[in-house]
């Protein structure tokens, strides 16, 4: 049987707020082994232990919270496909993937760590909070390294 190449679109979250992983259900995948198969990408999810990897490519690179999301981040090192195609794919400059973030970054990046731990914010929440930027239901708490969010 051939397989369907229909992929499926991805929710899109709103920008400002922090999202429980409880809530993302549809665009995590489960790990492999409850999948029966290998190609859960190609259907629009993503990997928790993706996720992980994000947070650790940046803490190495002395983040204590991912800035974006690995796309971004690859694209603004100059990375990548050549800027006119960009543009078309991200016109207005935003980018609604996923960044995990911990609530309390004094805790050590672990993935056993991580339970009770971990929200997700959009990219572009992610600059913004990086940036000092603050909204009514979340900001990011340089000094004590905390995100202050309502969920």
């Amino acid at each position: 049987m051939p397989k369907s190449t229909e992929r499926r679109k991805r929710n899109h979250y709103p920008h400002g707020i922090a999202i429980d992983p409880d809530q993302l259900k549809d665009d995590v995948a489960p790990p492999p082994e409850n999948t029966g198969t290998s190609d859960s990408m190609d259907h629009g999810h993503t990997q928790m232990s993706d996720f992980f990897v994000t947070m650790c490519f940046f803490a190495r690179l002395g983040f204590v919270q991912p800035p974006s999301c690995l796309k971004c981040a690859y694209r603004s090192a100059g990375c990548g496909e050549t800027k006119k195609m960009d543009d078309q794919k991200n016109e207005k400059g935003s980018c609604s993937e996923l960044v995990p973030w911990r609530k309390d970054a004094n805790i050590g990046l672990h993935p056993d760590k991580l339970e009770g731990n971990i929200v997700f914010v959009t990219c572009d929440t992610a600059k913004s909070l990086i940036e000092g930027d603050a909204y009514p239901s979340i900001r990011w708490d340089t000094r004590n390294k905390r995100l202050l969010h309502e969920i």
